[in-house]
């Protein structure tokens, strides 16, 4: 976060930042993007070459899905002074800054 974050109960600027995604809803998506390709590469009596490419376009696509994600992301925050917590997302500024 480019700004540092007040507290809006104690206006105390000591906060602990923990930035994460929603992992249940990543490894749901690997999962359907592998069982995909891999009833295409089966499907198709793929060769290793094939699974090769199927391989690398997961690879794409997981990439892709993992930027999008990080656009999303939740930034909990707790004031260290008297424990309040928090939830932000970041500014659209911030979020294709990265």
């Amino acid at each position: 976060m480019s700004a540092q974050p007040k507290c809006p109960k104690c206006r105390s600027a000591k906060i602990d930042l923990t930035e994460s995604i929603n992992k249940p809803l990543y490894i749901t998506i690997y999962a359907a993007v592998l069982a995909v390709l891999a009833l295409i590469g089966i499907s198709v009596k793929g060769t290793p070459v094939i699974f090769l490419f199927l391989g690398l376009s997961g690879a794409f696509i997981l990439f892709a899905v993992r930027l999008a994600l990080e656009k999303r992301k939740v930034i909990k925050c707790k004031c260290l002074d008297c424990g309040e917590r928090w939830q932000t997302t970041p500014t659209p500024v911030e979020a294709s800054s990265k």
